[in-house]
């Protein structure tokens, strides 16, 4: 993964502020559902991105509702930590693409 999260023409989060978990073999998705395991997850910290300058970490701080869940798609915001969970796609590097564009979109809405 390279690159980072562009969330406008003038952020991009880089790579080195995202932290992924990624399932054990990206190649296999989940056969059966009711086996559980199979979720893509991406996070940032934002209170420590050098991408964001100290009033767009408070409009985040403030604007990033703390749980929502849009279809196959979990974000969660706790103290400026940002995490995007991505469950019961077909798998990686879908998944992956998808966690970057909410996450962008997140933060896009709130800045």
């Amino acid at each position: 993964m390279v690159g980072g999260v562009r969330v406008d023409a003038s952020i991009l989060i880089p790579e080195d502020d995202l932290r992924w978990e990624l399932p054990a073999d990206p190649a296999v998705g989940r056969a059966d559902p009711s086996l559980g395991g199979f979720c893509t997850v991406l996070t940032v910290d934002t209170t420590a991105c050098a991408a964001l300058d100290a009033r767009q970490r408070e409009r985040i701080r403030q604007r990033v509702p703390g749980f929502r869940r849009g279809g196959d798609v979990v974000v969660a915001h706790a103290d400026g930590v940002i995490t995007v969970t991505v469950d019961w796609i077909v798998g990686y590097p879908e998944s992956g693409r998808i966690a970057r564009e909410h996450l962008a979109a997140v933060l896009r809405d709130a800045l």
